[in-house]
């Protein structure tokens, strides 16, 4: 029988129905056409009385040549005892439980999409997730990425987390547990089932998580609204926001058009967009009111949307606050040691100087009352709408004091 050629083999056209160009060079290898025009390289043999076929590959993107010396390897094993299409399947089996496949399918099933804000206990974008489980160099990934996720031990994790201490800090190193512990429960918990027990089961925190007691001070207040005014929309108006209304970063960067009444004064957040899982009811103050009626309609869905992304919402806020940073400043020196959250904190606080009722802060603040009996929490749905209106404003108008009195003394120096 004559060989089969390269050039014999690129010629070949599809037909009506799908067909198979015998090699005469190398015994048992075919290439089969479809009705497409996929050419697929074949060995058919024999194997304990059984007839088998390996696929090997496809053409171009591997040679006649590389083919037939694959198909002589099979040969090889097949003359020793060995099924070559066993072999392939428990190969791939390998491949499907290698822990930088499953992190990749974790982080596209589990952490991307219009709700990625929230991917299960974590509060962070996919793509932070995706950096401390595979980019970094002291993440999973780099440590254990080819291992099978049946391999990995609580010792590897220990490690992992003693290079993430060393490289950026015991913080970091919290968070990579944290983010670990979500991709190995995820693992085992159906439909996969992958594992038994997760290596990062009863494993503590390199570090306790700090307790912040940072106050922002009036003059920094000023400043952070300056600030926010000179930088503008996006950031400075979410910053103002958080300034204004005590809410987490994630709820006012990812506000929805269809959560707004800005005729009735209210901001209305689902349970599936808090961290405690229960909607709440947020009165807007004027300058709230007046922040939110500025903010150009680029999304119809988000107040705040991704630039370049209109199904997601703005997360640049690393790259933002220190932007932020450098035009928030009080005799001409940035502030130290401020973040986001403790606008949030500062809020509470100075409500409570101004003899606000604990429970209404509890509730501007949408925190679980931790006194109140399960039987209570069914029966007391008042969300003490007045009374927050009325604290919003008291904090609102005090705002208002220190920026006006800030331009005030500008325009006199």
């Amino acid at each position: 029988m004559a060989v089969l050629s390269e050039l014999e083999l690129k010629n070949a056209k599809p037909r009506a129905e799908r067909y198979d160009l015998k090699d005469g060079k190398v015994s048992g290898l075919w290439v089969r056409v479809t009705t497409n025009g996929v050419k697929s390289y074949v060995l058919k043999y024999r194997f304990e009385g059984r007839s088998l076929r390996l696929t090997i590959g496809h053409y171009p993107d591997i040679s006649l040549a590389i083919a037939r010396g694959k198909a002589e390897v099979a040969r090889g094993k097949i003359a020793a005892g060995i099924d070559p299409q066993a072999v392939k399947k428990k190969e791939r089996q390998k491949l499907a439980d290698r822990v930088d496949g499953l992190v990749t399918q974790y982080i596209e099933d589990e952490c991307k999409g219009p709700n990625f804000e929230k991917t299960g206990p974590l509060k962070a974008s996919w793509k932070n997730i995706k950096t401390d489980l595979a980019h970094d160099k002291a993440s999973l990934v780099q440590s254990c990425g080819t291992r099978s996720i049946h391999h990995v031990t609580d010792a590897d994790i220990a490690s992992i987390l003693k290079k993430v201490t060393a490289k950026r800090g015991p913080q970091a190193a919290n968070n990579a547990l944290k983010r670990m512990k979500a991709f190995f429960d995820w693992c085992r918990k159906p439909p996969r089932r992958l594992i038994a027990v997760s290596p990062c089961e009863g494993m503590d925190k390199p570090t306790e998580d700090p307790s912040r007691e940072r106050v922002v001070t009036d003059a920094e207040l000023a400043a952070i609204w300056q600030g926010c005014d000179a930088i503008g929309y996006p950031y400075g108006y979410i910053v103002k926001l958080l300034m204004l209304t005590g809410q987490r970063r994630t709820e006012v960067a990812a506000m929805r058009w269809n959560e707004l009444n800005l005729d009735a004064g209210n901001w209305e957040i689902p349970g599936d967009r808090t961290k405690n899982d229960e909607p709440t009811i947020i009165p807007l103050s004027t300058l709230a009111l007046e922040i939110l009626r500025s903010v150009p309609r680029l999304n119809e869905k988000f107040v705040f949307p991704a630039r370049g992304n209109e199904e997601s919402h703005f997360s640049g806020y690393s790259r933002s606050k220190l932007s932020l940073d450098r035009k928030a400043l009080i005799d001409g020196k940035p502030l130290e040691n401020w973040t986001q959250h403790d606008l949030r904190r500062t809020l509470a606080t100075n409500l409570g100087r101004r003899q606000v009722l604990p429970h209404v802060i509890e509730h501007i603040l949408n925190h679980k009352a931790a006194s109140m009996s399960a039987v209570s929490k069914i029966y007391n749905r008042f969300q003490y709408l007045p009374e927050k209106r009325e604290a919003a404003q008291l904090w609102c108008d005090h705002v208002a004091g220190l920026v006006k009195q800030t331009a005030k003394a500008a325009l006199v120096a």
